[in-house]
């Protein structure tokens, strides 16, 4: 369990230092463009437009004519940096450590790309799985600049190989230093808040709760009761569901309410005691993760002793009661609200979950009665829970009323109606109605899924071109969806010739992939996406 889980909360920093890498360690300080010649800033703005436009061998090119022509150059290590940033893209790792981020180093030692190019190094030994280089290169990184960026991204990369190689104790270690150490600037901050994240999940599974809470208070200052709840709640989860490990994860449980506790606000003023209660609410969430129903209970009395009733509470102890599966006792909570409409919408809901729908739209007739200004949402509740008990006919009759009472949602009723049609296979009915509805080009798109159903392949067709035509950012869907039906038809000429279409119209859609994909795997008709046929 211990390294699934290690595994896991690994993945949140992967890619954190690539994501912030460009904005920084690729870049040269105003300070020094300006004392470049405007020849030389001509030449470095060649190179840099192709390395922005990802041409990587042309700006290869133009970073080596201007060592060329300005190797004395304030530039010239910029240069000789992205020139093996070139190579790096270009996925010649080996030449761009050896002719490209080394040079860096022995020519200009103190400059600001030497520093960069010490940490590509342990990055291209990283990428080429070249584990023992990379973590030599990322130590000297942090040995010869303990407080420069490139620590916290070195120490980023050790923790991501470490969870490749399962080395539990070095991916520890580099998220401590990152939350406790590395200095949190703009750029370092995102790497710093993931390992302080990462750091308390190992630490609540790994009986430290202390340390845990300490590396969330290092990223969330105000919020931190929120975060320990958060994050303590799976690894109790985890630890109490196996016997062997239960009694550590009430421990945790108890020592995150305990701590929490501490934190709840002692303030008088109305919004101090909302924020006092619902740091409480998080000591019974913490409990109800260490899976101990006595503890819950204890709790949410503990609150309506202090805070006294409200439909929040009741709310919170009902839903979780549900999740003990013990839905009388939920609805008994829920019948304690004071907004007795909504109340009873929660019993009615929870009777649903349970697919006891006739006690369902009976609780929702009673909100009919209580709630009169708000007939029509109860009356539509019904119709839906009907159409979840597949009890049709109830439904549309429901339906049929509300189209003549609620007029001001014609257009909702109308479609409701049409979707109960079609969910009870009654498709030539469903068509008819959703013709009535004004919401193209859903309402057309589900005509011509009906038309299909029905084998009725040239109205679905028609129906398709017309949201072609009607709709620009469904066009390529529903030329896609013509080569389907022409398929089902057996028409495979036209199938083809829609499919082809959509790939030469609309090639950078992710419809044109499917049509590739298909023609390719159907039909064995190579095409590029712009139409022509592949050399």
């Amino acid at each position: 369990m211990r390294t699934t889980l290690l595994t896991l909360i690994a993945t949140f920093v992967l890619g954190l230092a690539a994501d912030t890498q460009a904005a920084s360690l690729e870049e040269m300080s105003l300070e020094r463009w300006a004392k470049l010649r405007e020849v030389e800033r001509y030449q470095l703005n060649i190179a840099e437009k192709f390395y922005r436009e990802k041409d990587y061998k042309v700006a290869l090119s133009e970073y080596e004519k201007f060592l060329t022509l300005y190797e004395s150059s304030e530039g010239a290590p910029y240069s000789q940096l992205k020139w093996s940033l070139c190579l790096v893209h270009l996925r010649k790792l080996n030449t761009a450590v050896s002719d490209g981020f080394q040079s860096v180093i022995d020519y200009w030692p103190e400059s600001p790309e030497a520093t960069a190019a010490a940490y590509y190094i342990g990055q291209c030994y990283k990428e080429n799985g070249e584990t023992r280089k990379a973590k030599k290169a990322y130590q000297d990184v942090l040995k010869n600049h303990p407080k420069h960026l490139v620590a916290a991204y070195s120490l980023s990369d050790m923790a991501d190989l470490a969870s490749i190689t399962k080395d539990e104790a070095a991916q520890v270690a580099a998220w401590r230093k990152l939350t406790f150490d590395v200095e949190r600037t703009r750029e370092s901050a995102a790497i710093c808040q993931a390992a302080s994240r990462n750091l308390a999940v190992y630490c609540f599974t790994n009986d430290a709760f202390g340390e845990g809470a300490k590396a969330l208070e290092t990223t969330y200052l105000e919020g931190a009761p929120v975060q320990v709840s958060a994050y303590a709640r799976q690894p109790i989860i985890n630890l109490t569901a196996v016997a062997e490990t239960k009694a550590q994860g009430e421990k945790t449980a108890d020592q995150a309410a305990a701590w929490i506790r501490e934190k709840v606000p002692t303030g008088t003023t109305e919004e101090e005691k909302t924020a006092a209660r619902n740091t409480w609410f998080l000591i019974a969430d913490v409990h109800a993760a260490s899976r101990r129903p006595t503890k819950v209970v204890e709790t949410y009395s503990l609150i309506q002793k202090q805070f006294g009733a409200s439909d929040d509470l009741f709310g919170r102890l009902a839903n979780w009661l549900k999740t003990q599966d013990k839905y009388d006792e939920a609805r008994a909570e829920f019948r304690k609200y004071l907004d007795k409409v909504e109340g009873q919408n929660q019993v009615a809901y929870s009777f649903r979950q349970q697919r006891r729908y006739d006690e369902a739209a009976a609780a929702y007739l009673a909100n009919v009665s209580a709630d009169s200004e708000n007939q029509a949402r109860w009356n539509g509740e019904i119709a839906m829970t009907h159409r979840e008990a597949r009890k049709y006919p109830l439904a549309i009759a429901v339906y049929t009323e509300l189209l003549k009472s609620d007029v001001d949602n014609t257009d909702k009723w109308l479609w409701e109606m049409a979707n109960t049609h079609r969910d009870s296979g009654n498709y030539k009915e469903a068509v008819a109605w959703y013709k009535q509805c004004n919401n193209f080009p859903s309402n057309y798109q589900q005509m011509a899924d009906c038309q299909r159903r029905l084998k009725n392949y040239k109205e679905a067709v028609i129906l398709y071109v017309q949201i072609q035509g009607g709709s620009e950012s469904l066009a390529p869907w529903a030329i896609l969806q013509i080569g389907y039906t022409q398929e089902e038809a057996e028409s495979k000429e036209q199938a083809i010739q829609a499919f082809q279409q959509v790939c030469k119209r609309f090639p950078k859609s992710g419809y044109a992939s499917t049509a590739h994909a298909h023609l390719q795997n159907k039909y064995k008709i190579s095409v590029t996406l712009g139409g022509a046929k592949d050399e």
